[in-house]
Parts: structure tokens; sequence; C-alpha cells
């Protein structure tokens, strides 16, 4: 008695084969992965902004907690 009926549609599988191929991904060139000079800058000043905002409220905070403390 033979293992798969002859009136079977299972494909033979040769071998697992993963299709994925090296030039799917290619590792970025240099050119791509220099960021501009806007871009940075932009970062930069946005950075710049939340720093000054940030100490600005934690003066203010210090301030109000220590006139609240000792008086003023």
């Amino acid at each position: 008695m033979s293992q798969y009926p002859s009136h079977s549609q299972t494909p033979d599988f040769v071998k697992n084969e993963s299709h994925t191929n090296p030039v799917l991904f290619q590792h970025p060139t240099e050119a791509e992965m220099r960021v501009s000079r806007l871009a940075q800058f932009k970062a930069d000043a946005k950075d710049f902004a939340l720093f000054v905002v940030f100490a600005i409220c934690a003066w203010l905070l210090i301030s109000l907690l220590l006139t609240a403390v000792f008086g003023g």
C-alpha cells in the first residue's frame, strides 16, 4: 500500500528555500547617512528651546518653594 493516494493534490516540496535575497537589504550609503545641516540646526534649536523652558520652570518652582518655606 502506498503512503500517498494517487489522487492526492499535495505538492512535492523539495526543500524549504528562503526567498530572501541579499539585494533586498543594503546598508545605507555614506550620503544617505549624512544629516543635513538644516535638519541638525532645527533639532538643536528645538532641544535648546526645551532646555530653556525646563530651566525657567524649574527655577520658578524652586523659587516659589523657597519663598513659601522661608517667607519672602
